[in-house]
């Protein structure tokens, strides 16, 4: 069985070992070695800790970090990802990292004992903003949830992150993915409805949504297209993402 290391064990290491060292300079060395100790040992547990989150915010998956909660890091950062597609920016990052580490407090069962780690979460996240997987990170949370009503909750509050159009699109897909019992409310306009978007009769087999999804994908996605004009570009791009929210709202509704 392979044995995880984990940073924060290495303070005690450091401690004992620069108070081994002041053995040469009496009591007093010793005392000074260990204060010392705790110090380096500290900061190098902490660095190695944030490096171990950004790689899991990079690849989520099994960890070995310092968590805090199972599931606050993997919250942090899919608060941050639908923060950072706010339209316009409302907040800035400090203000949004804040916003999703005063979340994290009032959902996590620890509460206040755990906001000093969400906003060290929310920062390193925006650092590795570009790399976050929504997808990815909302399958981490949900396997890190121990309770339905945590994956609810949680994805209730993610959800009222989400400003703007965009921010509020991929909110339904990642609460829908924690809570499969969650139906947003019905479409103002019939053309929104999932299947009509897609041109899909209801009842289709996955393979037939699956199929017609690919076809639409490769055909409004902008960057299979030469030529465009910034505004062409833009209107394209906002008919794929349109095409893949009603191909993930369908794929859930399918898979239930």
């Amino acid at each position: 069985m392979k044995m995880i290391w984990k940073p924060r064990k290495i303070t005690p290491f450091f401690a004992a070992a620069f108070g081994l060292a002041g053995l040469f300079l009496g009591i007093p060395g010793i005392v000074i070695g260990i204060v010392l100790g705790y110090f380096v040992g500290g900061l190098c547990s902490q660095l190695g800790n944030d490096k171990e989150v950004c790689r899991y915010f990079e690849n989520p998956g099994p960890s070995s970090f310092d968590e805090g909660e199972s599931g606050l890091a993997a919250f942090c950062a899919l608060g941050v990802y639908l923060l950072s597609k706010a339209s316009p920016k409302v907040l800035t990052d400090e203000a949004a990292a804040a916003r999703v580490a005063g979340g994290a407090v009032s959902v996590f069962s620890q509460g206040k004992s755990i906001g000093a780690l969400a906003e060290s979460f929310c920062r390193l996240a925006f650092d590795r903003l570009p790399v976050l997987n929504p997808d990815l990170l909302a399958e981490s949370l949900y396997a890190r949830c121990h309770e339905a009503g945590d994956r609810a909750l949680f994805g209730s509050e993610l959800s009222s992150m989400a400003m703007g159009k965009e921010a509020q699109q991929e909110a339904f897909y990642i609460r829908q993915f924690l809570d499969p019992s969650y139906q947003p409310p019905p479409p103002e306009n019939p053309e929104d409805d999932p299947w009509t978007v897609l041109g899909i009769s209801k009842g289709a087999s996955y393979n037939e949504v699956k199929s017609i999804f690919r076809q639409l994908a490769l055909m409004f996605h902008p960057d299979n297209q030469a030529g465009l004009s910034d505004a062409e570009r833009k209107k394209l791009g906002e008919a794929f993402i349109k095409i893949r929210d009603a191909y993930r709202a369908i794929a859930r509704e399918i898979a239930k």
